[in-house]
């Protein structure tokens, strides 16, 4: 059994006690280190530009800006406390933690890159625990092998290594909540429910990870009866489920000093989650899933490759892609259906129950996001690896598979969704806050209607600049203060939102135009971004 009991092979003794010195020697240790310096050199060499907008967020909370529910307050003079999300609790505090220390040693870094660092750790991490447990799983070397670097170069779970988000550190703790439970000796309980209570607090989605926590505690060949088994689910649970309600009270009463409400509290705790209940028709809600769960494999664009990558960079990737697919063929035409490779589902609870637990709740929230499905993206490699256990790689590796589709999948990757993100100008937002710069030199004042998540993308990158909510529904008043604000030296912006509202309201734009005048736009303008910004001038 993978989880708890000893390996069990059918090959005779000598192939057990090859496997069994495998496991313990320095060729594991070795792979293990060459696995980690592979990961950290491609996640650091071809780090996302195309950051995930609530990454923008977390670093603009974390450098000082005051953020609640409806957004960031810019407008304010002191700088801003830790935003705590009931979503992911404790993740800005523990960033700001990071940030800070790192921050003296280095002043010029910034909360983004902070934030990455410790995704492409935590992703480092994981792909090593998840090969060690992949060993355990399937007692075969290459296939395991092979099983780590599909689950490192998946398309979702590659971007968002590089990116600041609370999927990748919450899914390597889960990781390590699987390696500590599999462990002979016996779990270490204590230590399984504080890691799960940890990625709890990291994001709330974790929660769906207990069913399978549960099996495997209670199914660990380490206790001698059944009372020890009950203990351990009992130990486990308290701890996680403690730690957990722990942290929020004490959120709720000692950082945000609210009162003892426990209807206010729960609403606080679930207060988006009407919000991404999926509501659609059945045929469009299952196509959502289809490919939701297709995007955590393969991710990106022919168009991005064609836009954003060079042709002669391009030639070695798009040749494996060929070879690939015609060693795939070649394997599956060959491949004897009647002595199947693949084994029959033994030891897969933990995995499948892991894997169920989300996909559940996926099924009825958040359906057409793929990135939640990071936090059961490893149950899945375990799932494959234990209907891989009787395949055997060395040697044979051109007449599998599961090599190829390996590659073909990271050469896809790499070719239309990681390439491509990896430059300035596949990120629009980006594109335009780094335009911005050349303007906003000196003093600059910008007025926006609503501080949505394109201006998060404007302030981060643009620190230097004010931001004040423009008055609309008094264009009088409004107007004077842009004209004391120009009289005091600063250049003054308007934002998309202020724009859009003075062209749909004649009478305000009138009053705006008796005294000041409008430049030329610059931004950019389509389906998904509307950002746009006008310097003032007075007339």
């Amino acid at each position: 059994m993978p989880f708890g009991g000893e390996i069990q092979l059918r090959n005779g003794g000598f192939e057990v006690l090859i496997i069994r010195k495998l496991f313990s020697g320095r060729v594991v240790l070795w792979t293990t280190c060459t696995l980690a310096l592979l990961l950290l050199v491609v996640y650091t060499l071809a780090p996302t530009r195309n950051h995930y907008w609530d990454g923008v967020g977390f670093a603009l909370n974390i450098e000082g800006i005051a953020q609640n529910e409806d957004g960031h307050n810019v407008t304010g003079e002191a700088p801003g406390a830790v935003y705590y999300n009931p979503n992911h609790l404790l993740y800005n505090f523990i960033g700001r933690a990071l940030y800070l220390p790192l921050k003296t040693v280095a002043p010029g870094i910034r909360a983004l890159d902070v934030l990455v660092l410790w995704s492409i750790i935590s992703s480092v991490a994981a792909a090593c625990m998840l090969f060690h447990l992949l060993l355990r799983t399937t007692a075969r070397y290459m296939v395991s092998i092979w099983l780590t670097l599909l689950f490192a170069f998946s398309a979702t779970w590659w971007k968002f290594s590089t990116d600041a988000n609370a999927y990748v550190p919450g899914t390597a703790l889960l990781t390590l909540c699987a390696a500590l439970v599999a462990r002979r000796k016996g779990p270490a309980v204590v230590a399984i429910g504080l890691c799960h209570a940890l990625a709890m607090l990291i994001h709330q989605i974790a929660i769906c990870f207990y069913p399978a926590m549960l099996v495997a505690l209670w199914a660990h060949q380490a206790w001698p009866d059944r009372l020890a088994r009950v203990r351990a689910v009992v130990v486990y649970t308290l701890v996680s489920a403690g730690s957990v309600t722990s942290a929020y009270l004490a959120v709720w009463f000692v950082a945000l000093r609210r009162p003892a409400d426990p209807v206010a509290f729960l609403r606080w705790i679930t207060f988006n989650g009407s919000d991404v209940l999926t509501r659609k028709p059945f045929f469009s809600h299952a196509a959502d899933m289809l490919l939701a769960n297709l995007r955590v494999l393969f991710g990106g664009k022919l168009s991005l490759a064609l836009g954003f990558m060079d042709f002669s960079l391009l030639i070695l990737p798009l040749g494996l892609i060929v070879l690939c697919v015609g060693l795939i063929v070649r394997a599956l035409w060959r491949q004897d259906w009647r002595r199947s490779a693949w084994a029959l589902p033994v030891g897969v609870n933990f995995p499948l129950i892991w894997l169920a637990g989300f996909l559940i709740f996926l099924s009825v929230w958040l359906t057409e996001y793929p990135y939640y499905r990071l936090f059961c993206l490893p149950a899945f490699v375990l799932l494959l690896g234990s209907l891989l256990r009787r395949t055997k790689l060395r040697g044979r590796q051109l007449s599998h598979p599961l090599p190829a589709f390996v590659v073909l999948m990271a050469s896809l990757n790499l070719v239309m969704y990681i390439g491509p993100h990896a430059r300035v100008e596949a990120s629009p937002p980006l594109r335009v806050a780094l335009q911005a710069r050349e303007r906003w030199t000196g003093d600059v004042v910008v007025y926006f209607d609503k501080f949505n998540c394109d201006n998060w993308w404007m302030k981060y990158f643009n620190m230097d600049s004010k931001w004040r909510n423009a008055d609309l529904a008094r264009v009088e008043l409004f107007v004077a203060e842009v004209r004391g604000a120009i009289r005091s030296g600063n250049k003054v912006f308007l934002d998309a939102g202020v724009l859009a509202y003075l062209s749909a309201n004649p009478e305000a734009q009138k009053s705006f135009g008796m005294s000041l005048a409008l430049g030329q736009a610059f931004g950019i303008s389509n389906a998904k971004h509307h950002i746009q910004f006008v310097e003032v001038r007075p007339r």
